[in-house]
Formats: structure tokens, C-alpha cells, sequence
């Protein structure tokens, strides 16, 4: 069975009801680099790509609300949509895809989506493309003004975590897909157990309720909108510091552990932030 070879975390792609202040959480907040914006008339959407160590984040907002773009956040509201992955050979991830029974919603020489609903709510984004400006593909790159300047301290890459009512059983997929190692962890603050997939500089983690039930904030998620993307997980040096950060920011947050916290500002995704210390 043929698999996708998976370069590197291209960006994680945000819908946004208010374009601005999401970018504006990225840059004043997360110190984000904003290296390219634009506007793309045919599906309705103004868009930005933002670099946070070592993820790149794109934006969508819309500018046609009977655009594609438009008519997804009327739905779901400010969200994290799907992730792009890099890979060597488009046709090759595609014809991968297909063999595992994933479906391909939209297909064009740079770039196909996949079906969320054939990867446990996970949809991806393929693509051999390399935008222009983005500073991970400049030799000798590292984040140490994320890590070690910047007072959220972000440190590692990112963890994308898909609300599951079957996370074992997608996550054992997602390595038949894949090839790359399976983990399993428990997620006490969130009454939550995950089954994840490590990749080189991220990982994908489906999560479900430990208990089972639809009342905590993993089963509501999935009760109420079905399983996808629930949240993105920033690892930072002292969560202690990134708390303060984020209090001096006035932005506020749902959730808060020893360990964790969890923000969701006025018109943005879920965002979590973690540090294994």
C-alpha cells in the first residue's frame, strides 16, 4: 500500500470571522512574522502567511460572504480548517491518498484537498510548493527569537489536535497513511486521552473524552460540531511566564493548569499552550 511521504508541516490553515485581529493575535501576541498577505478573488478570501518558530500559519478571511471562504466561517465560525503538508511528488501523496480511501474534494497541478470525513476529521492540504519569503527554507534557520526573545517562549513545533470519538482507531490510520510513529498519552486538564502521530517538526493528535461523555470540553466539541481540528498546541519554556504574557496582553483564556492553558481571544481558534516542565 502506497503512503505519503511527509516533507515538513507546510502551515496550519485558520479561518478567521475578523482577518485583522487574528493576524494581529499572531504578530502582537505570538510575535508572529507576517511574510506575505494577498487577496484571492476566486474563492473569496484575503489571506496571510505568518511564521511562529518553526510554524507557518495561513490566514483566510473573507471578502465575499457567497464565496466558499464566506460561507464556511458562516457555518463554523472562527476555526482551524486543515493542515498543509509538504510533500516530494503531489501525484504521488494523491495516488496514496486514494488507495487508503480518502477522498480528494479539489485537485489542481499545486495543490489537492482531502475529505476530512475519510481522516477522522482531519483534512489535508497537499503540496510540493514552497512560498517565496518564508524563512525556514533559508539555510542555517532557527527559532531562537521565538524560543529565547520572545516572552511566550515557544520552543519545538506544533501539535494539531483532531476531536475524535474513535482517536486509537484514527490515529492507526493516520500511520498506515503515513508510515511515522504512533504515541499515546493521557490529558488529565482535559479529561481527554490522545492518540498522536509524530512527524519531524510536528504532530497530529486525535483526542477524545477519557470518560466518554459529551459534557466536558473534548465531548462537547465533538457532540456540537463533529469531529475536526478542536485546537492548535504551542509547547512553551515556563507556562507560568507564557500566562503572564498573555494577562500583560489582555488576552484571556478558558482553561488553566499547572501545565497547560487554553485561549480563545474574541473572534479566534482555540489555541493551547503546554510545556512539559
Amino acid at each position: 500500500m502506497p503512503r505519503i511521504v511527509v516533507e515538513r508541516l507546510g502551515h496550519a490553515n485558520v479561518f478567521a470571522e475578523s482577518f485583522d485581529d487574528e493576524v494581529g493575535l499572531q504578530r502582537e501576541v505570538f510575535g508572529a512574522k507576517v511574510f506575505r498577505t494577498w487577496e484571492n478573488a476566486e474563492v473569496g478570501s484575503r489571506n496571510a502567511l505568518a511564521l511562529i518558530g518553526l510554524t507557518c500559519v495561513e490566514t483566510f478571511g473573507s471578502i465575499d460572504p457567497d464565496g466558499p471562504i464566506g460561507r464556511w466561517i458562516a457555518a463554523h465560525g472562527s476555526a482551524w480548517h486543515s493542515i498543509e503538508w509538504t510533500v516530494p511528488s503531489l501525484p504521488e501523496a494523491v495516488e496514496a491518498a486514494r488507495a487508503h480511501g480518502i477522498r480528494i474534494t479539489d485537485e489542481s497541478p499545486d495543490y489537492a484537498f482531502t475529505h476530512p470525513k475519510d481522516l477522522h476529521g482531519l483534512a489535508l492540504e497537499l503540496t510540493e510548493h514552497h512560498f517565496e519569503g518564508d524563512d525556514r527554507d533559508t539555510p542555517g534557520f532557527t527559532p531562537a527569537f521565538w524560543a529565547d526573545e520572545h516572552p511566550l517562549g515557544v520552543v519545538g513545533g506544533l501539535t494539531v489536535k483532531v476531536a475524535s470519538s474513535g482517536p486509537e482507531k484514527a490515529a492507526a490510520d493516520l500511520v498506515a497513511l503515513t508510515g511515522e510513529p504512533a504515541y499515546a498519552v493521557e490529558r488529565s486538564h482535559l479529561n481527554s486521552v490522545g492518540h498522536g502521530v509524530r512527524f519531524a517538526d510536528h504532530a497530529v493528535e486525535f483526542t477524545g473524552s477519557a470518560t466518554g461523555v459529551d459534557t466536558d470540553l473534548v465531548g462537547g466539541f465533538v457532540r456540537d460540531h463533529g469531529e475536526r481540528i478542536f485546537c492548535v498546541s504551542f509547547t512553551v519554556r515556563d507556562i507560568l511566564a507564557a500566562r503572564s504574557h498573555l494577562v500583560a496582553s489582555g488576552v484571556r483564556f478558558e482553561q488553566y493548569g499547572r501545565r497547560s492553558l487554553m485561549l480563545r481571544p474574541t473572534h479566534g481558534a482555540r489555541i493551547e499552550l503546554t510545556t512539559l516542565s
